[in-house]
C-alpha cells in the first residue's frame, strides 16, 4: 500500500527545518529566508511472506507518517512493499529529493548486515535465493551516495537492527565473495565509493544516519499492537522545539535505554556542517505536561553526559529491583552537587533509594478522592516521577498539599467521611513524602511523614504507626547520609514512639519491623562511637527479634533480622579480643542465608554467604584454625559463582578480597609460595574495581592486603625484593589511610610497614631501616591502646619487642634487649589470659632469646 501527501502547515510554521550558521557558509544559504522543502519516505515492513512477521513497523510507519506531515514533509508511506515496490519508491524518493532542502527516509522492518554493507528486507524476500541479494535485498550505501547527490541534507532512520531472520550461517554474494550474514544488528554504513561530494550536487551540508540500535545489537520490537522503542521514542521527541537536532537524536536515543532498562541503545552517525533545528517552535513552559515534558528532555541529555562508571552503578541498582530506570536517574539528578564522589557511598545510596522505590510502586494504589483537584495533581505527580521528573512531581505535590490545606480548614465542620477525607489528606502527604525520600531530601519527607500522621493519628491506628514508621527511617537516613550522629539519636526517639502505638501484648510483623529498624540505628551510632555500648545495643536488638518466635510468622523479617545480627556481632568482635562474637556472626549469617531464595534474589543471598565467611575467616585467623580459614576459602568461591562482577561490580570485588585475605592466612602458615601468589591474584582482582579514582579507601585496602601477601611472600625467599614491594604498597595504603579520615586503618597500616622494615633491616644490617621500623610501630600505638583495641596493642607490644631483640643483639646492648624482654612478657600474659594459648610457644621462645642474649653480655 502506497499513500501520499503534502504538509498544509509549512509555511505558517515558517521553517518547520531551518537552520542557524554552525561555519562560515555561501551568501545564499545565509540570506535565504524563505521556508525550505523538506520531502520524506517511510516504510514499515510487518507482513513477511516467508519471514517472522512483525507486529510493529506498519503503526510505527504509519505514526511517523503522520508526525512528518504535521511537521511540513511531503511524505510518501510504503506498507509491505515487495522488492520491486521498494525500488520504485526508494528511486522516486530520490528523485523527489532534488531540488528539496532536506530528504529523510524512514524505514521499520527486518535488515541484516554482510560483508560491511547494510541491506533492508523487503516482504517479499525469500531465504532460499538469498545469495541473490539483487533479486532479495536493498543495499543501503548506493541510496545514501544517491542522495547526497541530489539534497543538501540527507537523515536516515533504521528501526531495523532486529535479530537475522534468515537461517543460521546464511551468506551473501558480494563484490568480494561470500559474506555471512550478521546475528544481530547493522553495522556503520559505509558509502559504494567514500562519499565525497559530486561536482555537480548541491553543496551538501551533511547527512545523519540513526540506528534502533548500537552497532552489531538486536533492537526491540516493543509490544504486540504499538511501536517499537525507537518509533516510540522518535515520536515523542522528533518534533521538540529549541533543540538542535543532534539534541534531539541524543534525547531519542536516552528515551529508548531508559524505556528498555538499558538492553537497548540507540547509536547516531552524524557528519552535519551546521546547526539542525528540526521541529516546532520553542515550547513555553506554560501547562503541566509541558513542564513534565522540559524538564525529562533535560534530563535525557544529562543521562547522556554520565560516566560509565555511574550508569553501570545505576543500572546495577535499577535491575536489583526492576524499578524505572529513567526515574532513578531522576532521583540521581535531584541530588545536584550532593552525588557522592565515592562509588561505595553512590551505590549504597541508590540501592537504599531503589528499594523504598520498589516499595512505593508495590503499596500504591490509586489516590481515592472525591476532590477532582487533588486527583488531577496526584496523577500528574505520578506521571512526572515516572518521567524522572523529580522537581515538577515536587511541585504538584506541594499544589495537592495546598489544596489540602484549604479544604482541612472545613473538613471539622463535616461530620459526614470525616475519616475519610483524614485518610485522604494523610496521602497526599505521604506521597509527597515518598518523592521528597527519593530526591533524597529525607528531612522534608520526614516533615511530610509527620503531618500525615497528624491527619490520621485520630482515625487509624494502623496508618498512624506506618507513618511514623516512614518519619523515623527518612530521620536515619538522613543522619546515615549526612554523618549527623544527632539526627541518628531523633530517630531512635521517633522509632520509639512508632513502637508505643502498636499492641505490645502480642507479635506482630509491624512491631519487629519497627524493632529492626530502630536498631539499623542504634547500629550506625554505634559505629562511630569509640566505645562499644551502643554495638552491644544493637545486638542484644537483632537478638531479641531473631528469639522472639517472628520466624514462624514473617520468615523474611527473622531473615533480615538474622543478617543484621550478623553484621553488628563482626563490627563488636573487631573491638573485642575474644573470637565469640565471630562465630555467633557465622551461625547468624547462615540461617540467613537458608532462608533466602538463592534463584530469586542472588544478591541478598551472596551477601548473606558472604558475611558468612567472613566470620569464618575470622574465627580461623584469631583462633589459629586452618580447616576454619579453607571453610572460608570454600565459602567465598561459592559466592563467587553467585555473585558475578555484573551483578554488584563493588560487592564483587569485596568477595575477591575476602578470598584473598582467607589464601593470605593459610599461605602464611605454611612454607611454600603457591596460596600466597593466589591470594595476590584474588588482591589484584579486586583492584579492577577498587580503584584509587573510584574509591581511595578501598584502594587502600587492596593494597595493605597485597603488601601483607607480599610480605609473607619475601619471608620465604632470600633478599628482600618481595620486601621492599611490601613496603612501598603499605606507603601506598598510608597515602589515604589518614589518621584523620582512618585511624584503625591507618594504625594498620604503620603495624604493618613497621614489620616488613624490621624483617628488612635485620636481612640487610641496616639498623636505621630498623629503627624506622620501630618508629612506625610507635606510629600505630598512638591508636592502638589497650583500652580501644587490646589484641593490636598486644600484637604491637610483641613486634617492638622482636624489633629491639634484634638492635640489642646485634650492638650487645643490654638496655635494648631489658626493654624487649618488657614488652614480650606484656603481651605473652595479655594473649594468653585473653584465650589464646596457641601464641605461648612462639613467645616462650622469643624471651628464651633474649634471656639468651643478656646472659651472653654478662
Amino acid at each position: 500500500m502506497v499513500g501520499r501527501h503534502c504538509g498544509t502547515r509549512f509555511a505558517a510554521l515558517l521553517l518547520a527545518l531551518c537552520f542557524a550558521l554552525f561555519l562560515n557558509a555561501p551568501s545564499a544559504w545565509a540570506d535565504d529566508a524563505k521556508p525550505m522543502r523538506g520531502v520524506a519516505l517511510v516504510i514499515g515492513e510487518s507482513r513477511y511472506e516467508q519471514l517472522t512477521t512483525l507486529p510493529n513497523p506498519a503503526n510505527d510507519a504509519r505514526a511517523v507518517d503522520r508526525l512528518l506531515g504535521e511537521l511540513g514533509f511531503d511524505v510518501t508511506s510504503v506498507t509491505d512493499g515487495d522488492k520491486t515496490r521498494l525500488d520504485r519508491s526508494l528511486q522516486r524518493f530520490v528523485e523527489d529529493a532534488a531540488g528539496a532542502d532536506v530528504a529523510l527516509l524512514y524505514y521499520s522492518g527486518h535488515g541484516i548486515e554482510a560483508g560491511g554493507e547494510n541491506y533492508l528486507v523487503p516482504v517479499s524476500a525469500d531465504p532460499s535465493s538469498l545469495a541473490d541479494a539483487g533479486k532479495n535485498l536493498v543495499p543501503l550505501s548506493g541510496l545514501l551516495a544517491e542522495l547526497k547527490a541530489k539534497v543538501p541534507v540527507a537523515i536516515v532512520l533504521l528501526d531495523a537492527c532486529r535479530t537475522n531472520p534468515f537461517p543460521a550461517g546464511a551468506t551473501i554474494v558480494t563484490a568480494s565473495g561470500p559474506a555471512p550474514v550478521a546475528a544481530a544488528g547493522l553495522d556503520l554504513t559505509r558509502g559504494a565509493a567514500p562519499l565525497a561530494d559530486a561536482a555537480d550536487a548541491p553543496q551538501s551540508l551533511g547527512e545523519v544516519i540513526g540506528f534502533a540500535a548500537e552497532p552489531g545489537h538486536a533492537a526491540l520490537d516493543g509490544d504486540a499492537g504499538g511501536n517499537s522503542p525507537y518509533a516510540a521514542a522518535l515520536l515523542k521527541h522528533l518534533a521538540a522545539g529549541g533543540f538542535a537536532f543532534g539534541d534531539v537524536m541524543t534525547m531519542v536515543a536516552e528515551e529508548v535505554y531508559v524505556q528498555t532498562g538499558g538492553r537497548q541503545r540507540p547509536w547516531t552517525n552524524a557528519s552535519l556542517r551546521r546547526l539542525l533545528y528540526f521541529g516546532l517552535s520553542p515550547e513555553q513552559a506554560a501547562g503541566d505536561d509541558a513542564a513534565i515534558r522540559g524538564e525529562h528532555r533535560k534530563l535525557l541529555l544529562t543521562i547522556a553526559k554520565t560516566p560509565a562508571d555511574t550508569r553501570r552503578l545505576v543500572e546495577a541498582a535499577a535491575n536489583s529491583e526492576a524499578v524505572p530506570l529513567g526515574t532513578l536517574y531522576g532521583l540521581l539528578a535531584a541530588l545536584g552537587a550532593d552525588v557522592p564522589s565515592d562509588p561505595r557511598e553512590l551505590d549504597r545510596l541508590l540501592r537504599g533509594q531503589t528499594e523504598h522505590l520498589k516499595t512505593i510502586i508495590a503499596e500504591r494504589q490509586a489516590l481515592k478522592s472525591t476532590d477532582v483537584d487533588i486527583v488531577r495533581l496526584s496523577d500528574l505527580a505520578e506521571k512526572a516521577l515516572a518521567d524522572g521528573a523529580v522537581t515538577a512531581a515536587i511541585q504538584f505535590q506541594q499544589q495537592a498539599k495546598a489544596r489540602v490545606a484549604r479544604l482541612s480548614k472545613t473538613v471539622d465542620r463535616a461530620e459526614a467521611d470525616v475519616k475519610a477525607r483524614r485518610i485522604e489528606f494523610a496521602e497526599v502527604y505521604s506521597r509527597s513524602g515518598d518523592t521528597y525520600f527519593l530526591a533524597f531530601q529525607q528531612m522534608k519527607a520526614a516533615d511530610d511523614y509527620r503531618k500525615a500522621f497528624e491527619q490520621v493519628k485520630k482515625w487509624d491506628a494502623g496508618l498512624a504507626w506506618h507513618y511514623k514508621l516512614a518519619e523515623a527511617n527518612a530521620i536515619r537516613a538522613y543522619g546515615t547520609f549526612r554523618g549527623d550522629n544527632k539526627a541518628l539519636q531523633a530517630s531512635m526517639r521517633t522509632f520509639a514512639e512508632a513502637a508505643k502505638l502498636l499492641p505490645q501484648d502480642r507479635l506482630t510483623p509491624q512491631l519487629i519491623m519497627t524493632q529492626n529498624d530502630f536498631g539499623l540505628a542504634m547500629y550506625m551510632y554505634g559505629q562511630r562511637q569509640s566505645d562499644s555500648a551502643s554495638l552491644e545495643q544493637a545486638v542484644g536488638i537483632f537478638s531479641g527479634i531473631v528469639s522472639s518466635g517472628i520466624k514462624q510468622v514473617d520468615p523474611s523479617l527473622w531473615a533480615e533480622a538474622q543478617s543484621n545480627l550478623g553484621t553488628a556481632l563482626i563490627m563488636l568482635g573487631m573491638r573485642k579480643s575474644g573470637p565469640e562474637q565471630y562465630q555467633q556472626a557465622a551461625t547468624a549469617f547462615a540461617a540467613a542465608r537458608q532462608a533466602i531464595s538463592r534463584q530469586e534474589q542472588p544478591l541478598k543471598w551472596a551477601l548473606a554467604r558472604k558475611g558468612e565467611a567472613d566470620a569464618i575467616a575470622w574465627i580461623g585467623l584469631r583462633g589459629n584454625q586452618p580447616d576454619r580459614l579453607h571453610e572460608a576459602v570454600d565459602g567465598y568461591e561459592d559466592v563467587l559463582k553467585t555473585l558475578t562482577r555484573d551483578l554488584d561490580p563493588l560487592s564483587w570485588a569485596a568477595a575477591q578480597d575476602g578470598l584473598g585475605s582467607a589464601l593470605w592466612a593459610i599461605g602464611d602458615r605454611l612454607d611454600g609460595s603457591d596460596l600466597l601468589q593466589q591470594a595476590v591474584d584474588a588482591y589484584n582482582a579486586a583492584l579492577i574495581e577498587n580503584t584509587r579514582a573510584r574509591v581511595p579507601l578501598l584502594w587502600a585496602a587492596e593494597q595493605n592486603n597485597l603488601a601483607n601477601a607480599m610480605l609473607s611472600i619475601g619471608q620465604r625467599e632470600q633478599g628482600t625484593q618481595s620486601l621492599t614491594l611490601a613496603a612501598n604498597a603499605y606507603r601506598n595504603a598510608l597515602e589515604e589511610w589518614t589518621r584523620e579520615r582512618e585511624p584503625f586503618s591507618w594504625a594498620t597500616a604503620h603495624n604493618n610497614l613497621a614489620r616488613a622494615l624490621v624483617l628488612t633491616g635485620e636481612r640487610t644490617g641496616n639498623d636505621a631501616t630498623i629503627r624506622a621500623g620501630l618508629a612506625s610501630y610507635d606510629e600505630a600505638l598512638k591508636e592502638w591502646t589497650k583500652e580501644s583495641a587490646p589484641l593490636q596493642w598486644a600484637s604491637l607490644q610483641g613486634g617492638v619487642g622482636a624489633g629491639l631483640l634484634i638492635l640489642g643483639r646485634k650492638n650487645g646492648d643490654a638496655r635494648l634487649l631489658g626493654d624487649a624482654r618488657q614488652r614480650m612478657q606484656l603481651a605473652w600474659s595479655f594473649c594468653h589470659d585473653a584465650g589464646y594459648p596457641q601464641y605461648d610457644g612462639y613467645f616462650q621462645g622469643q624471651i628464651a632469646e633474649i634471656d639468651k642474649a643478656l646472659a651472653a653480655l654478662k
